[in-house]
């Protein structure tokens, strides 16, 4: 470093009128200039800086303040041209400062909004690196005592550490200034051009090249991460930049310091676990790359310096099957970030070229998420110009979203008052309510892991006019809330039936000792065996048994029940998830469905929420009751089963397709009549009305893009399974289709075919579409999680949130892996479900 201290020699050619001079771009440079070479006045490439200032500030003070800035760092005096081909830094003796002045002091309204609006269209403004100074400061007047700085630069000149260094120096220099003195700050010892000079020197290329090597090793085999986007990724399309902030309370910045500190790590480190274990959740990946920016001024002499230090890395963390615990995954962490910043020499470009991964122009090189921690320093006051007048202070500096080179940009803040979370996004790939939900997530994510709880919703103590000390555990099949003996001591079934029926069964199954709840098909029944038995109660009883009724029922007692009329149709509890003992009596899961072929769909899921939460489906498995022919009625007679199963504690409801629509309606009658609503979880089920709400220009937008989507799925399936694919999907189509269902049931009744198997699920599923596409949802005011699959099209003119953000004022959104309609419950997609679901759980 004492090379820096010693004059350099320039490059020849440098002197241009006495006054200015050239030299190297340093790597960072070349790159921005390239940057901008190929996207002109890119938005991205900008430090838009907001200095909220309280005290009276002098305007003329404040010109030559920065003029003396000017006049101590060559950055800020330097432009960047072409010569032969190559970027080169020429440095002016003097430059003019580029300084407006608006007084928003007089303005009726919000003042701040109108300057924040000023802020943002002050970073747009384009540079030409040609031209310098590559800074621009403008000064909005608020009030009296209340202004905002803009201090906005070209990436090329500055960073985010030396707008830090800018303010520190300028309020030594305000102050001496409005004391009529001369500033007596020590030159800095070093210029930018001395660190790109030294930067190309052969111990650094050669300290470069051991670094491009490590990342070379490191980043071999890497498969790009990032978020499924909303909306799909488009040739030639704008990029378009939008933030979203989020405020952690100071309890959660407190502790997530002192963890960090307990296990010798730093916040960053355990932000970063807290995301990389967050995308984890979300993606179903173990392997998850990131990038972040490292200041690059790792010698003291360059902590004062003004110009563009930073280099990105990728930090790649690959958790292992064992690694459960947090403290393991900080851990790695740790060290995955202390490897990365001991190879910081190698350029990312650099790292980019060596590893020449597959560029479609569509995204980000390596890594298409970013996250980094915004440098804070002490800034020192300046004194007033008259005793006993106040004197002017920093209340905070403060960046524009100016757009970002990732498609998810997160900052940290930290502060006294609590952590600020600031994500910038490609508008045109990800909703808002898309990022936000991942800030909130962060923090629930980050409250787990270090031990602090986010305030809980109000207590539900019980159903209207029931007190909260009547408890009853669910049992683990329970049949709409009717229990057999119950029934029995009620009459409702039959003394002549039940014995009849109980000695069919038991012959006809070969187990005399079986009781009158146990199920059928799990003591070795059959479809067959079943057809036979009711041909034997028909035959002895006088009694018409319905095939369908018997599936339902399952056990003797529920048969002789519903034959009685004493149990409402269509409805079963069956357990998929044995709790433990300590777990009795806990609120779970009820899965709302409409087939009893389907309710093992739900199992992987289950598994994934844990041993620790009971998982029922509540299921429809017979023709949907006449006198429920509404889906308001129908979801009624299912919230009386909840109901009746789960009298208190939280509801927790699950949906998928066509049965989401009646998981939402019972959700919303819970939490109507006071019940409090955990979470409702809809999976790839559409909102039955959006498409018939839009206006017909919106409409044809939106059934285009439906369409389109639907075929890229098709295409992506067919690529991936072949050919027989298609076989499969016209299968399938022709075994629902209703005209060749109503053709087969012709032939079976004329002894020419035989019976459809599926012809019970087929008309239950026709009843319910029946009734979802006559219903007008209203709004509930709970969590609502929508799950879509890859099967579910994306696209602009589609909501994200499958039609119900208009009624879901709660709602949040995630994608997950697995082809197919079905693939949401994938091992993967389900691992994702239950990770964004124990998020919601932990408000």
């Amino acid at each position: 470093m004492r090379h820096f201290t010693q004059e350099t020699p320039a490059l020849s050619g440098e002197t241009q009128n006495g006054n200015a001079f050239t030299a190297r771009c340093s790597h960072s440079q070349t790159r921005f200039w390239l940057l901008d070479q190929l996207r002109p006045g890119d938005p991205s490439l900008h430090v838009a800086a907001r200095w909220r200032i309280a005290g009276r500030l002098d305007a003329e003070i404040l010109v030559r303040s920065f003029r003396h800035l000017l006049d101590r760092h060559e950055a800020l005096r330097t432009a960047i041209v072409g010569d032969g081909g190559r970027p080169v830094q020429r440095i002016a003796g003097t430059v003019a400062l580029p300084f407006s002045e608006i007084d928003l002091s007089g303005l009726p309204g919000d003042r701040l909004g109108e300057a924040r609006t000023i802020a943002d269209a002050e970073a747009g403004k384009p540079f030409d690196l040609a031209r310098a100074p590559l800074m621009r400061v403008t000064l909005l007047r608020l009030g009296r005592g209340d202004s905002l700085l803009l201090v906005t630069a070209h990436h090329s000149v500055c960073d985010g550490w030396s707008m830090v260094v800018l303010a520190r120096e300028f309020f030594a220099i305000y102050a001496a200034l409005i004391r009529g003195q001369q500033p007596s700050l020590a030159p800095p010892p070093l210029h930018y051009a001395d660190f790109a000079e030294w930067e190309v020197s052969p111990a650094m290329a050669e300290a470069a090249e051991r670094d491009l090597a490590f990342w070379a090793r490191s980043l071999r085999d890497l498969t790009p991460f990032e978020l499924p986007p909303d909306h799909p990724r488009r040739a030639g399309r704008e990029r378009r930049f939008a933030a979203e902030t989020r405020r952690l309370p100071a309890e959660l910045g407190e502790r997530m310091e002192a963890c960090a500190r307990a296990h010798g790590a730093t916040p960053f480190v355990l932000a970063c676990t807290v995301l990389l274990g967050l995308l984890g959740a979300r993606s179903g990946r173990r392997d998850i790359a990131i990038g972040t920016q490292v200041l690059g001024r790792d010698e003291i002499e360059l902590e004062g310096v003004v110009g563009t230090f930073v280099n990105t890395l990728v930090l790649r963390v690959e958790s292992g099957e064992g690694e459960t615990h947090f403290a393991e995954r900080l851990a790695a962490t740790r060290r995955t970030i202390l490897e990365a910043c001991d190879h910081a020499l190698a350029p990312f470009d650099r790292v980019v070229q060596a590893l020449a991964p597959c560029r479609d122009g569509l995204r980000p090189p390596l890594v298409s998420i970013n996250v980094r921690m915004r440098p804070t320093a002490e800034t020192p006051h300046a004194a007033g110009p008259a005793e006993g007048e106040a004197p002017i202070h920093l209340v905070d500096l403060d960046y524009a979203a100016s757009g970002s080179f990732f498609d998810l940009d997160l900052e940290l803040a930290p502060s006294a008052s609590g952590w600020c979370l600031t994500c910038e996004y490609d508008a045109g790939l990800y909703e808002a309510q898309t990022v936000a939900g991942l800030l909130a997530d962060f923090e629930r994510s980050a409250c787990a892991a270090v031990g602090v709880r986010l305030p809980d919703p109000a207590p539900w103590t019980g159903r209207v006019g029931r007190p909260a000390a009547e408890t009853a555990p669910a049992p683990e099949t329970t049949n709409a809330g009717i229990e057999p003996e119950a029934a029995r001591e009620a009459g409702g079934a039959p003394d002549a039936l039940l014995p009849a029926v109980r000695a069919i069964w038991r012959e006809m199954l070969g187990r005399p000792d079986l009781s009158d709840d146990e199920d059928f098909f799990a003591v070795g029944g059959h479809s067959l065996l079943a057809a036979r038995v009711v041909a034997r109660i028909e035959a002895e009883t006088g009694r018409r048994v319905p095939l369908w009724s018997f599936f339902e029922a399952g056990t003797v007692a529920r048969l002789c029940a519903l034959l009685g009329g004493e149990a409402a149709a269509g409805m079963r509890h069956r357990s998929l998830q044995d709790a433990p003992p300590e777990a009795a009596g806990r609120s779970g899961f009820t899965a709302i469905h409409h087939a009893a072929a389907d309710q093992e769909l739900y199992r992987t899921l289950a598994e994934a929420l844990g041993t620790d939460q009971p998982f029922a489906t509540l299921q429809l498995e017979s023709r949907v009751p006449r006198q429920e022919d509404t889906l308001e009625r129908l979801a009624s007679a299912y919230r009386a089963a909840i109901d009746a199963a789960q009298p208190q504690g939280p509801i927790r409801l699950v949906g998928f397709c066509r049965s989401g629509v009646l998981a939402f309606e019972i959700a919303r009658q819970f939490a109507q009549a006071g019940r409090n609503v955990a979470v409702v979880v809809l999976i790839d089920c559409w909102e039955p009305s959006y498409f018939r709400r839009l206006a017909p220009a919106a409409k044809r937008r939106a059934a285009a893009a439906y369409r389109r989507g639907r075929l890229a799925a098709l295409v992506r399936h067919v690529r991936r399974d072949g050919a027989g694919y298609l076989a499969s999907r016209a299968h399938l189509w022709l075994r629902s289709n209703r005209a060749w269902r109503g053709l087969r049931r012709g032939l079976h009744r004329a002894g020419l075919a035989s019976a459809n198997p599926e012809e019970a699920f087929w008309q239950v599923t026709d009843d319910l579409d029946a009734l979802a596409l006559a219903y007008e949802p209203r709004p509930h005011p709970g969590p609502v999680l929508i799950v879509r699959s890859e099967s579910v099209p994306v696209g602009p003119a589609l909501d994200p949130m499958l039609g119900w953000s208009a009624y879901a004022g709660n709602g949040e959104t995630v994608s997950v892996p697995g082809f197919g309609h079905e693939g949401a419950f994938s091992p993967a997609g389900c691992r994702v479900m239950a990770a964004k679901i124990s998020l919601m759980a932990c408000r």
